[in-house]
């Protein structure tokens, strides 16, 4: 199977890589293809005709959104998600997208199924429900997959962000103490873990929306506490409110997301064993 992953020097992207090394695999970031040259790239994508397209492409700088990156947040998005999906269609190819937990408001402290309905609290989350909409009515065998607080190898790419995980080690070589927000419950997802379901659901599952979050949930401090414990590093952390650090946009307070389509993923502090063990 010819296999093109968009956005391949991305945290995700190249875990994606890796995961379909043993196929045909193309993996094209902004240099071989940029996605908001649009003739170009679908040009390019459709001489190369791959029968399946990975999306791993995305702004997720929440806050930035409510303000004067919002345009290009919708683009990248909303706007990509859905001329990715035409193309997609147009040659017959399976076409795949990554959303997140934000498209909910966060009331519900049982957390959320495939089936809950999104009500997103912030121009982010919006453009993430907007890109599900997309890609799923577009007539594409489509599928879209949610995750929530990615964690894993920092990214290659010059646009990449260090992880959760990553800043919270950079920071306690610094620091002998942090204040922590400890609310926002949701579920961190490792990188390799989500490539490797995504390839099952693709294989094995029918097109729709899926959750491919690692099991369990946890604010900041719960998250950063855990981090501390498996790396032995003894710095001095406190909860508190995120009334203490004010921003632009709202988060969904309870953002646990709940598999009911595939079997339970591995537990968040494995998974963060795992990449705690290599760093």
């Amino acid at each position: 199977m010819k296999i093109l992953i968009l956005g391949a020097k991305g945290m995700l992207g190249q875990e994606l890589v890796n995961v379909y090394s043993d196929t045909d695999v193309h993996a094209w970031d902004r240099e071989e293809c940029d996605v908001t040259n649009v003739e170009a790239c679908e040009a390019k994508i459709k001489e190369l005709a791959p029968e399946l397209i990975i999306n791993a492409i995305a702004y997720n700088d929440v806050d930035g959104a409510e303000g004067d990156r919002q345009e290009i947040a919708k683009e990248l998005n909303v706007a990509v998600p859905s001329r990715l999906a035409e193309t997609a269609k147009s040659i017959g190819a399976t076409f795949v997208h990554f959303s997140s937990e934000y498209v909910f408001d966060g009331k519900s402290e049982e957390g959320y199924t495939e089936d809950s309905h999104p009500s997103p609290v912030s121009v982010y989350g919006t453009t993430k429900m907007l890109s599900e909409q997309v890609a799923l009515s577009s007539g594409a065998r489509a599928y879209v997959i949610r995750l929530s607080r990615m964690f894993g190898k920092p990214a290659s790419s010059e646009a990449g962000k260090k992880s959760f995980v990553d800043l919270m080690l950079e920071l306690a070589k610094t620091k002998d103490h942090l204040d922590l927000v400890d609310e926002e419950y949701s579920s961190p997802t490792y990188a390799p873990d989500l490539a490797k379901r995504t390839r099952e659901i693709v294989e094995t599952q029918e097109p729709g929306l899926y959750h491919a979050a690692n099991s369990g949930a946890c604010t900041w401090y719960d998250f950063a506490k855990e981090i501390f414990a498996q790396k032995g590093i003894n710095i001095d952390i406190s909860p508190v409110s995120g009334m203490m650090f004010p921003r632009p946009a709202m988060r969904p307070m309870y953002g646990e997301l709940l598999s009911t389509k595939m079997p339970a993923m591995r537990s968040w502090q494995t998974a963060l064993k795992d990449y705690l063990e290599n760093v």
